[in-house]
């Protein structure tokens, strides 16, 4: 593993850094093969792929069910300037086809995005945005129907401390958002918030790096409720994982890794430990293996 390489955690130039992968990737092929005991394993069954673009976005995901046949495919559209015109997805077990156009403003800071459903007008939303980019207003009209969702924000030294999404009144929102940070303006503690429920995680940093996530679920009744705790390498990868149910450990989650020279895993080694059934050991589950093409 390249120790030199650094994760991106926020603000991503593209779909690269957004899916946590390294150098200039074409297409990426991943595949599980679950365990048959004993150390052994499954033929390994296409689970999807993706091709990017050379500028890093996505352009194609083929996603397949358990037996390897494919479910679902997306094909992205970009215009000159990279920015996203069209995404055309089939869904072949529903029977879905799904356009979606959107229409890029930059002059006036918004965007107008299109559902089409199996030919037949589903919704339309339109997207204004501020001069730092962030979300203003949506508009949303289906069915004759208008849904008007407003955003405000709140900076503390160039940092988003909160942001509420409300429809009318802003002291009744429908969904906020919460963010705390350190002295080295790492992200400590976010929280979404709706009415009756509360999802916070709290990130624990070494040497600028994530080290550890927490995460919990508030009830409406404020009890904080412990669900899950990963670990991750220096690269974010996650290498344990302990679930949990009414926080208490259920089971638990072992990677192994194998990486190709750019940094990105290429074999990944799952293996769980049932605290549930009082087991003392790791048993392997499943093997995940990426094939990797690159621009260059």
């Amino acid at each position: 593993m390249n120790t030199n390489l650094k994760p991106t955690y926020s603000e991503f130039k593209n779909a690269w850094e957004s899916n946590n992968l390294y150098g200039k990737i074409k297409e990426l092929k991943q595949l599980k093969a679950n365990s048959q005991g004993e150390n052994k394993f499954e033929k390994p069954i296409l689970n999807f792929t993706q091709k990017f673009t050379d500028f890093g976005e996505i352009k194609e995901i083929e996603s397949y069910d358990n037996f390897g046949e494919l479910i679902q495919k997306d094909v992205y559209e970009f215009d000159n300037n990279n920015f996203l015109i069209k995404t055309i997805s089939t869904n072949k077990p529903a029977e879905l086809n799904y356009i979606m156009t959107v229409k890029n403003d930059t002059v006036n800071k918004n965007n107008v995005r299109t559902l089409i459903i199996n030919d037949s007008l589903k919704q339309q939303i339109t997207v204004f945005y501020d001069e730092k980019d962030f979300v203003t207003k949506q508009v949303a009209i289906e069915k004759g129907d208008t849904t008007t969702i407003n955003h405000k924000y709140h900076f503390e030294n160039d940092n988003l401390i909160s942001e509420i999404q409300f429809e009318r009144d802003e002291k009744k929102p429908n969904q906020e958002f919460h963010y705390k940070y350190d002295n080295n303006r790492n992200l400590v503690e976010s929280s979404t918030r709706t009415e009756w429920i509360e999802y916070l995680t709290k990130t624990e940093w070494k040497d600028n790096r994530i080290l550890k996530q927490t995460e919990y679920t508030v009830s409406a009744d404020l009890k904080k409720h412990l669900d899950r705790i990963t670990e991750y390498d220096r690269l974010f990868n996650p290498i344990n994982v302990k679930i949990y149910e009414n926080s208490e450990l259920n089971r638990e989650l072992e990677y192994d890794y194998e990486f190709d020279k750019f940094g990105n895993w290429i074999k990944r080694t799952v293996s769980m430990k049932e605290h549930f059934a009082n087991s003392d050991k790791f048993i392997p589950i499943y093997i995940e293996s990426r094939e990797i093409k690159y621009w260059n």
